[in-house]
């Protein structure tokens, strides 16, 4: 996508899910030191026959997990899209994953491929993710804003956009990629990133490609 586009027409989107209970890892707790490598090459599944069709997940957009809140933070549950991994399978196949990418715990943190695709869609962090960010924490109790998980001090949220928190690997993965199916999953609801911008009221059961 061009750096010069309009800027709302390159707005993620935010895409809510439940994990089937197999696949689950609040079940496999060593699934959270590995990197999670989204298969999409299956449709997920719906949780209300009132979803549109299924659009896709594209770079950029977030992923939230309800399933996965502990207790932790408002942010654990939260995931951002990375960009495609591509490879050629020894059958000569083309195999594509998306990863999906820890968005911090209390409050937001951004991976370094996130900061690499804004600066190259020309578009600054805040533009793309402050509503995206307090819709989230509105979805949950007990509906916080980022204002508020910032210690409501105008003075430090400034200062968290000016200077993003960058996600640091305190540690190598340690073990394999997690793998698994988007047709594992059920879809909850996707929230269109255009209609997040500036207030707009998200129509829960739309989808648009960005």
């Amino acid at each position: 996508m061009s750096a010069n586009a309009s800027p709302t027409m390159m707005m993620p989107n935010v895409h809510f899910f439940d994990f089937n209970d197999e696949v689950n890892p609040i079940k496999h707790p060593d699934r959270f030191h590995v990197l999670w490598q989204l298969d999409v090459s299956r449709p997920p599944q719906r949780k209300s026959d009132g979803l549109e069709e299924w659009k896709g997940i594209f770079e950029g957009d977030l992923v939230l997990f309800p399933s996965l809140l502990s207790g932790g933070g408002e942010f654990e549950a939260v995931r951002f899209v990375g960009p495609k991994m591509t490879k050629l399978t020894p059958e000569g196949h083309v195999d594509e994953v998306l990863p999906l990418l820890t968005a911090g715990i209390e409050y937001p943190e951004f991976p370094a491929l996130i900061v690499s695709m804004a600066e190259e869609r020309g578009i600054s962090l805040r533009e793309l993710y402050e509503d995206h960010f307090n819709t989230i924490l509105q979805s949950q109790p007990p509906k916080l804003s980022l204002f508020d998980i910032l210690g409501r001090d105008e003075g430090a949220y400034a200062e968290f956009w000016e200077d993003v928190p960058v996600a640091r690997r305190r540690r190598p993965p340690s073990g394999s990629p997690w793998r698994f199916s988007l047709g594992e999953c059920v879809w909850t609801k996707t929230l269109v990133g255009r209609s997040l911008t500036g207030g707009a009221p998200p129509d829960q059961n739309r989808q648009e490609e960005l």
